[in-house]
């Protein structure tokens, strides 16, 4: 599954801007006062100017080479600190997914997570720069019933779990390239975060081998 287009609100487009053009200095497509778009890699991400927002964070992610993790870490300290566990570790290693990843948050508080996957075929030889992020690969999305969201997600597409049955409390729908990241109302996003999911008003485009959807939630 690929993400085209991920669309989010934020109460400081201005900020937004700053941060994303300074930091991953992304393509801008659109910037006014009530939208602000980039070109992330492949994506497209997009934030709306919304009227009232307490309810956040957003949680998302995006794909960099799964050889230049390293490298991408050392990088993205010298704008923003990492967010450890309790522990005081502030990267990770999935043994299940085989992939890297840390994370930090933007200035809307957004959860943003820079993910190595080794198993997607995406080494590079060049070094490590704003250049190298590939796209958007993650969404997170808060429900109070994960299972049915799940069932809803899968009969109008294509797309499947991945790696695992999931569970009542989280499920991960699509593949390397792009998932939906189904997680329980309330649920505290890693790592140690303190932030819990809520449903968001969330809008993506995914496009598949032969079908574009574009998905709304809330």
């Amino acid at each position: 599954m690929h993400i085209f287009n991920l669309k989010l609100l934020t109460a400081n487009i201005k900020a937004q801007e700053e941060f994303y053009t300074k930091v991953f200095n992304f393509p801008l497509l659109e910037s006014s006062t009530e939208k602000l778009e980039f070109q992330v890699g492949s994506s497209r991400l997009t934030f709306l100017q919304a009227l009232v927002f307490e309810t956040g964070p957003y949680h998302f992610a995006f794909n960099i080479p799964e050889n230049h993790f390293d490298e991408a870490t050392e990088w993205i300290r010298q704008y923003v600190p990492l967010i450890p566990d309790a522990t005081g570790i502030d990267t990770f290693y999935s043994e299940s997914w085989d992939a890297h990843m840390l994370y930090f948050y933007d200035p809307a508080g957004n959860i943003v997570e820079l993910i190595a996957r080794h198993t997607l075929p995406s080494t590079s030889q060049q070094a490590f720069s704003r250049e190298s992020i590939l796209c958007v690969s993650e969404i997170g999305i808060a429900t109070d019933d994960v299972k049915a969201e799940v069932v809803l997600i899968v009969e109008r597409s294509k797309i499947s779990v991945y790696r695992g049955a999931g569970s009542e409390n989280f499920s991960a729908l699509g593949d390397e390239n792009g998932l939906f990241v189904v997680v329980k109302q309330g649920r505290i996003w890693f790592p140690e975060t303190g932030k819990a999911a809520n449903p968001l008003p969330i809008t993506v485009i995914t496009k598949g081998a032969s079908e574009q959807i574009v998905w709304q939630f809330a």
